[in-house]
């Protein structure tokens, strides 16, 4: 009796917990402990896993129910979970071992006013919070709560159908998010979503973006495969259409993202680049023909490798004038090698043509210029001036092919 009053049990529990998940672990109370007939109940009260200061996961509560006959066995099979108000401060950074017994996922979880949050979502902190909803390892589940991200906001809701086989894991997967003024700012829809091994499998995902005064945005694709584990992501095929500005098309796309490693065949279509360029933040200068850069087509494939990079041009054209080549290098520095062919270009729609008398001068370089390598222009056009089988060479750069 001593032993439990001092707070033995929460004590020993404490070090179980800390050495299974390789983080610290506190407790506020000794657990509750309610044997049934079929199952054991076991509620956790002021839970703390990682430092005092920033824990990684806490919960005001935590009550686990578990079956008795697998547990005998050596199995631990959930049959509930209820977290209250429970905090995640993601990614996780400890353990996850449970001593050698097999773990399944709990038939149910409740969750009530949680909240978790993601770092580094493109430069800035993911926050959901007052989450609200249970997973069902079969039939519908449903979570729904607040986000916030880049100082914005609104509401989101999850829904699925669990159908734990050995072939489909759900279906009818469906994510909304969306803000006061835009309620249905991105819907996200799965119609199956498949195991194989350790690779998640879905044969077609849809999302489509829409925000007042920016248009609509569609993404389809078809047969990806997602290795967590490896940071392997493999998509057969793929669309993007940005309203009437953008199309893109890809396929036998194979990336780890973890190295920055894999290539992909891509087909591009972008209009009216100024005005996206305006959209989103970038200068540009002044062109003498204001409906030049009105249409970029190219068609090729890129690859990938750590810090080296590979984009073949099979075939493209921009305003009329077609060119192909190769353009490579490394992101880090940043130093780029080009080879390219153009057809036919006509400077005149980009620069004032020289006046009579003048000598003809190209803009200036940049001091730091990260560009190197060749552009063979089999005929250019600039006011009156006409020049045939043009090479167009640049060597301020210390980048090596």
């Amino acid at each position: 009796m001593l032993f439990w009053f001092v707070g033995g049990p929460y004590y020993v529990l404490e070090r179980i917990l800390a050495a299974r998940l390789q983080q610290p672990v506190h407790l506020a109370t000794n657990p509750e402990w309610h044997w049934g007939k079929q199952q054991l109940r076991i509620t956790l009260a002021g839970l703390r896993v990682g430092p005092a200061a920033h824990p990684q996961f806490s919960a005001s509560r935590l009550m686990v129910a578990l079956d008795w006959r697998p547990l005998l066995h050596g199995q631990i099979k959930l049959q509930q979970i209820v977290l209250d108000a429970p905090v995640f401060d993601g990614p996780w950074k400890g353990g996850g071992s449970v001593g050698g017994a097999v773990l399944s996922l709990p038939v149910k979880m409740i969750i009530r006013d949680g909240t978790l949050r993601w770092p580094d979502v493109v430069g800035h902190i993911l926050s959901l919070t007052a989450v609200n909803g249970q997973m069902l390892a079969k039939g519908l589940s449903q979570l729904a709560g607040d986000w916030h991200w880049r100082e914005k906001g609104g509401r989101w809701h999850f829904a699925a159908e669990m159908a734990p086989t050995p072939a489909v894991f759900a279906r009818n997967i469906s994510l909304q998010v969306g803000t006061t003024i835009d309620p249905t700012l991105l819907q996200v829809a799965i119609p199956t979503l498949q195991s194989a091994v350790k690779d998640m499998v879905v044969p077609t995902l849809r999302v489509r973006w829409q925000a007042r005064g920016h248009g609509q945005a569609q993404l389809r694709l078809q047969a990806l495969r997602l290795n967590m584990a490896q940071s392997q992501l493999a998509v057969q095929e793929g669309a993007l259409i940005a309203g009437n500005d953008l199309a893109l098309q890809v396929q036998a796309v194979d990336l780890n993202w973890k190295v920055l490693r894999g290539h992909l065949a891509y087909q591009v279509t972008i209009r009216r680049l100024p005005h996206l360029a305006t959209r989103w933040g970038l200068p540009l200068p002044k062109l003498t023909d204001p409906n030049a850069l009105q249409q970029l087509t190219s068609t090729g494939a890129v690859q990938l490798d750590g810090p080296h990079f590979q984009w073949v041009v099979t075939q493209g054209e921009l305003d009329d004038s077609a060119w192909m080549g190769k353009i490579f290098g490394t992101w880090r520095p940043l130093a780029i090698h080009v080879n390219l062919s153009v057809a036919q270009f006509n400077l005149g729609h980009y620069l004032p043509a020289p006046r009579p008398g003048k000598a003809a001068r190209l803009p200036a370089l940049p001091q730091q210029w990260p560009v190197t390598g060749k552009i063979h222009v089999t005929k250019l056009l600039w006011g009156k001036i006409s020049a045939r089988d043009l090479v167009i060479r640049s060597t301020t750069s210390k980048a090596r092919p």
